[in-house]
């Protein structure tokens, strides 16, 4: 079966392990996945704003994907979870052949991303779609609202070393991952985005 590994962020530019085939597209990764809501929305364990797919928000991304070199989904499901440093039930999946979407990924507020994913793979030769499937966590984690007006706030008293991380990482982010909150901050801090192809 072939898998596609769907991606947004770090993954573009820093696959490390991840076992991808590295002859299609750009270093593997081709424009023109499904139109997903993605915004710079968690905060990470090492205090970077990610990207993650955000039900709530009202705009959609370009996302991009990249062929697995695995033909087996739960093989492939391994390897996206090793370089992610998360548990396998963090990885979203859907299988074509039998209509189906991991768990994690079947409630409400997903159901316009799975209407975007099922017409999407529609018309690829492909069996399996995996991605991370990270949750929203910048209220929960800095007890405050998600605004744009927060989120610079957020990044501009950072320690300088962590700011350093998430500088690197939002500045890295694809070119079409053009989010309302990658504008303010380019606006607000001048973080405009470094060519890494």
């Amino acid at each position: 079966m072939i898998v596609a590994i769907l991606g947004w962020g770090s993954l573009i530019w820093d696959p490390r392990n991840l076992q991808i085939d590295t002859t299609k597209g750009v270093r593997g990764w081709i424009e023109g996945g499904p139109l997903l809501p993605i915004e710079f929305a968690r905060i990470s364990n090492d205090g970077r704003l990610t990207l993650v797919i955000a039900p709530n928000e009202d705009h959609e991304i370009a996302t991009l994907y990249a062929f697995s070199k695995y033909q087996e989904v739960d093989e492939a499901i391994l390897d996206l979870a090793v370089r992610e440093g998360c548990g396998k039930n963090r990885i979203g999946v859907y299988i074509k052949h039998i209509d189906q979407f991991s768990n994690n990924f079947l409630s409400k507020k997903f159901q316009q991303s799975r209407n975007r994913i099922i017409e999407w793979i529609s018309q690829k030769e492909i069996g399996a779609l995996i991605w991370t499937n990270l949750s929203v966590n910048y209220e929960e984690k800095l007890n405050q609202k998600f605004s744009k007006e927060n989120v610079i706030g957020y990044l501009n008293f950072l320690s300088p070393d962590i700011q350093a991380k998430a500088e690197e990482y939002i500045r890295k982010a694809p070119k079409a991952v053009n989010t309302p909150i990658r504008e303010e901050i380019e606006e607000n801090l001048g973080w405009q985005r470094i060519n890494v192809e």
